[in-house]
């Protein structure tokens, strides 16, 4: 019995064991949450294959459990990468940390610039390599954090002068930032700005540089708002949702009719009904509805306080660390997931204006479990450097 309430000693293990949770509940909604979309998406085929005679054969029907099996391979995929991660020496990840930001920006560049990249829904957000379709903007969110890091820990004595250490640190950010804003991406945008916020605290960035920040980044996010109509709508959704019910606000009021239809304890997995072609985004963005509508308020709490406990054992990850890279690595890993989950849930529930950010662990998509399960090896990766570097088996960068 002693053995195994060592774990909770253990925040690597409680970090293995609290996703392994998560991980488990997410399958098991996509899966219950993406039937339904392969259902209508093989009535919209046959549709087409009807409206142009001699095509029906031609149409290749979804199974129900494609998306969750698309999602179990990029859940392996994701697992072997989180595994190559937390073997790595914490210095080489330090060393190489500028080079994985060049690359991801790389990336960046060619999902703006090149044929490879994919437009959805109005936005430019996603790579085309060979039979996949990737989302850089996810891959370098990690790599914005760990190179972060590494620049905060070099100008640690530097970083409350302006033109040696806070300018560089700014400049970084806003050219990684405007990559971002080329692809139309204001979630992730607000995302990894907070985030990097978040760091420069941490790292004692004087608080009149971090407020001129914060107010000069004010009016270039309303600029960003009111340049796309959809962002204006879905603002004036949020403030009148009465209005528009069938419009820009109907994807707000389905959530809220699934999470409302749950009750406390839910219809039970698989009995959801908004899911059948009311929640459109029942399987990526939405899909905590979905929890709420089948596991009722007390699943729907059960989640989001094991992404509290994700937040608060991350963030002792990151105090625990040995030196200040470790530290600031840890933090800004855990801010990534832990923010992003509570942003999502904010909007599911009509607490914020709908926004397309995935649940970590939960949404289908491969980009954001593979970046999601990464930030997962990273942070475990540096709970057992802490391990080591307080037994005496290694030292401190």
């Amino acid at each position: 019995m002693t053995r195994y309430l060592r774990c909770f000693d253990n925040p690597g293990a409680l970090i293995a064991l609290i996703v392994t949770v998560l991980l488990s509940v997410g399958l098991v909604t996509v899966y219950s949450a993406s039937g339904a979309r392969a259902g209508l998406e093989n009535y919209q085929a046959a549709a087409r294959a009807e409206a142009r005679e001699g095509t029906g054969r031609e149409i290749i029907f979804q199974h129900g459990d494609d998306y969750v099996r698309k999602q179990l391979m990029w859940t392996l995929i994701a697992l072997a990468a989180a595994a190559f991660v937390f073997k790595l020496p914490i210095e080489q990840l330090e060393k190489w940390s500028p080079w994985v930001l060049c690359a991801s920006m790389v990336l960046l560049v060619m999902v703006i610039a090149t044929p490879l990249g994919v437009e959805s829904k109005g936005a430019r957000r996603w790579l085309r390599l060979g039979g996949m379709t990737l989302q850089p903007s996810e891959f370098a969110k990690v790599a914005m954090v760990l190179f972060m890091a590494k620049f905060l820990a070099d100008k640690r004595d530097k970083i409350r002068n302006l033109k040696e250490g806070f300018i560089p640190a700014a400049g970084i950010t806003a050219v990684f930032l405007g990559l971002i804003v080329l692809e139309k991406d204001l979630g992730t945008i607000i995302l990894m700005g907070t985030v990097i916020l978040g760091m420069w605290g941490l790292a004692q960035v004087r608080l009149t540089h971090l407020a001129t920040i914060v107010i000069g980044a004010m009016p270039v996010i309303v600029f960003l708002v009111f340049q796309q109509s959809y962002r204006v709508h879905r603002i004036l959704a949020f403030l009148h949702p009465e209005k528009y019910t069938m419009t820009h606000g109907y994807q707000l009021n389905q959530s809220l009719i699934a999470v409302g239809s749950g009750g406390t304890f839910g219809a039970g997995l698989g009995s959801g009904m908004q899911k059948y072609h009311f929640l459109s985004e029942s399987h990526t963005d939405f899909v905590y509805a979905i929890v709420c509508e089948e596991l009722g308020m007390v699943g729907g709490v059960a989640v989001a306080l094991l992404f509290l406990a994700f937040i608060l054992i991350g963030l002792r990850i990151s105090y625990r660390a040995p030196d200040y890279f470790a530290g600031l690595a840890a933090a800004g890993l855990t801010m990534i997931i832990g923010w992003a989950a509570f942003i999502n849930f904010f909007v599911v529930l009509g607490l914020a204006p709908t926004k397309g950010l995935a649940l970590p662990f939960f949404s289908y998509g491969g980009s954001s479990l593979v970046t999601s399960l990464v930030s997962v090896g990273l942070l475990m990766n540096i709970a057992n450097y802490s391990a080591s570097v307080a037994a005496g088996g290694r030292e401190a960068l």
